[in-house]
């Protein structure tokens, strides 16, 4: 059996080809994201997924996040008491879960996968994912890009030659702006640009910055240790964050020896306070049309990637941008997993 599989920086997911379309496989706790997080004890129990993010909380140095941004280098970290982990070993990890989920689902282990890469991803990169799949248990048949995915999750390979994709992908720690099209039955990856400094962690910051000032009247954060202080932001940034994308205002909360302390943020503050990473975002869309000598009109989609696009004001930026609406007919989140389950089924006829 072959699956499709999006191994992302902050959430991976698992899908399959079935009666005539792609499905996401949900794991132990019925979701269909597992958080691409590694916690190790310091008995050596493994924890992946949602229960290694709680353990970031009260745990943060047993426990390893964004570790996709290190693939292919020889940077590592010691979790718990055992040896250093590059990438590479934390995404086995990571698509291990995956693949025990998928078996616990359809009732065989899957032995081949597709599995996505971003489109600027170099040869080691590459090589280290392909590696980090062998480790895990499966034959990696292709190495697929994330926007050439997307596109095949909108039906890009439905429609006539020529007719130009943008993918916009905005994830929890990078953001990736290709133009994707069809020509002879061929997906080419026309232009990419991006900034692989950019994502949903640095508008967790600017919520951070806003609010952690009005929580620490007694001075109770700066009594933590660095690591327990940024990782209790962290999560309370990242709730904060998502309530604002159907709420006008939230709590900004957090738990302290058992004492909660809280600040209220409005969709307005968090605006103004991420107007900045929003400039960010025109840039590399220009330079993709530019490189590939497009204009916005020549467009037959925007399409919505990575779970950062959900946030108003980055649609409203781009409703903006574009002069029209982009297309979020599939859930941002899913669209890489369900384009990676397309390749799946054309692969297997």
């Amino acid at each position: 059996m072959i699956v499709g599989i999006d191994l992302g920086t902050t959430n991976s997911a698992i899908a399959y080809w079935h009666d005539g379309e792609p499905r996401l496989i949900p794991n132990a706790l019925k979701g269909e994201l597992t958080p691409s997080a590694v916690s190790i004890e310091k008995n050596g129990a493994v924890h992946v997924g949602s229960s290694a993010l709680d353990r970031m909380a009260f745990a943060p140095e047993q426990t390893a996040t964004s570790f996709k941004r290190w693939m292919g280098t020889k940077q590592n970290v010691r979790l718990g008491r055992g040896k250093p982990h590059d990438a590479t070993e934390m995404s086995a990890m990571v698509l291990r879960s995956l693949l025990d989920d998928a078996e616990a689902h359809l009732g065989e282990r899957p032995t081949e996968a597709v599995i996505t890469v971003p489109a600027y991803f170099n040869d080691k990169q590459r090589k280290a994912t392909r590696r980090a799949g062998e480790m895990a248990g499966v034959v990696v048949r292709r190495l697929i890009n994330e926007p050439t995915a997307a596109a095949l999750a909108f039906g890009l390979q439905d429609k006539e030659d020529r007719e130009p994709f943008l993918v916009f992908d905005l994830g929890g720690g990078t953001f990736d702006v290709s133009i994707v099209e069809k020509f002879e039955n061929i997906i080419e990856v026309r232009a990419s640009s991006g900034d692989n400094r950019l994502g949903g962690d640095d508008f967790n910051e600017a919520i951070s910055a806003l609010a952690a000032p009005r929580l620490d009247v007694d001075d109770a954060l700066e009594a933590l240790s660095p690591a327990k202080r940024n990782a209790l932001l962290f999560l309370a940034a990242e709730r904060a964050r998502r309530a604002l994308s159907t709420a006008s205002e939230t709590d900004f909360s957090i738990v302290v020896d058992g004492e909660e302390i809280s600040s209220i943020v409005t969709a307005e503050e968090f605006s103004h306070a991420a107007a900045p990473l929003l400039k960010r975002l025109k840039e590399p869309v220009v330079r993709a049309l530019r490189d590939c000598q497009m204009d916005p009109g020549d467009l037959s989609e925007i399409v919505l990637v990575g779970g950062a696009t959900r946030m108003p004001i980055v649609r409203n930026a781009l409703t903006r941008m574009f002069g029209r609406f982009p297309n979020n007919s599939i859930h941002p989140d899913h669209a890489v997993a369900l384009g990676a389950a397309v390749q799946a089924g054309l692969l297997s006829g």
